[in-house]
């Protein structure tokens, strides 16, 4: 006899949710949730109004900047893939730049920091908390005033307008250290022991073993360090002058756009850069938005 299991749509789970509080707890909740979808459709609103003022033309956009466009030109999207060009470098070459360093880049800058973080944590030696208090300092300590410090280290290292200039996200310290390194103290060395007695050396133990248990933090984090990378364009601007990514390509043509003036392939410009974050989010909001749960053995 087959079981028949009752599936629950979202919104009835949110409704019997909402009726098992009480009354001060549903206004509560009912003034929360309305303050969100405000937010949410704010943020909404603005993008859907990019999308349309990259469909207008240029007068139609000054003369109505508000309303629906008169006419509804799509190729200004195509004339973006044509007109964005920066140090002679056009459109999918910045779009390769910009994942070259925001998917690599941040990939090679969270595994460094999720590997220093295990050492630091998981093996007792002179200097181990070195980096936990050179990772509270940083987070600290404005940054601004190091720029002229660290693009003469660029320079001398010769990752100026290079790309080896990814290496210098083997930092490993900072914020995301501390986060690893809270989460590996919540879990258990009983894993690392039982590891040990099967025969597993350190590299086994680390990757098979405790980096399982924290690879939900290691997606946020990675998601995190992606999205600030793809549209961080100042990096871009003192440092990759000649490697431009798609987000200084943008900077770059908003400042010519003063002087063309083509407002309506800049706007068409944001919105095609905005796709991969929203795709992203869209995809991954779960990981994004839930807590991380690790689970362990007490001791």
């Amino acid at each position: 006899m087959k079981k028949t299991t009752l599936k629950i749509s979202p919104l009835k789970r949110l409704k019997a949710h909402f009726q098992r509080r009480s009354i001060s707890e549903r206004i509560v909740f009912a003034l929360v949730f309305v303050f969100f979808l405000i937010i949410s459709l704010s943020y909404l609103s603005i993008l859907v109004w990019t999308f349309l003022s990259g469909v207008k033309t240029h007068a139609d956009f000054v003369l109505n900047p508000f309303k629906l466009p008169k006419e509804w030109h799509f190729e200004n999207y195509i004339q973006v893939f044509k007109l964005l060009e920066v140090n002679g470098t056009g459109f999918f070459k910045m779009v390769l730049n910009s994942c070259y360093w925001s998917i690599l880049g941040s990939f090679i800058s969270i595994m460094c920091t999720a590997m220093i973080s295990y050492v630091c944590c998981k093996y007792q030696f002179k200097g181990s908390k070195i980096f936990y208090y050179l990772s509270l300092i940083i987070i600290m300590l404005p940054i601004y005033g190091t720029g002229g410090a660290k693009y003469k280290l660029y320079s001398n290292l010769g990752f100026i307008n290079s790309y080896t200039e990814i290496l210098a996200h083997t930092g490993g310290l900072g914020m995301a250290f501390l986060y690893f390194y809270s989460t590996y103290q919540s879990v258990s060395n009983s894993y690392k022991e039982a590891a040990e007695i099967d025969g597993a050396n350190d590299y086994q133990i680390f990757f098979k073993v405790i980096f399982p248990q924290v690879f939900n933090l290691f997606g946020v984090l990675f998601l995190l360090a992606w999205k600030g990378s793809w549209t961080d364009y100042s990096t871009g601007l003192v440092f990759m002058r000649k490697l431009p990514t798609l987000a200084v390509g943008i900077y770059s043509f908003e400042l010519d756009m003063r002087y063309n003036v083509r407002m309506d392939i800049l706007y068409a410009a944001y919105f095609i850069a905005a796709i991969p974050p929203i795709v992203i989010f869209s995809v991954f909001n779960n990981a994004l938005l839930v807590n991380v749960s690790i689970g362990g053995i007490k001791e």
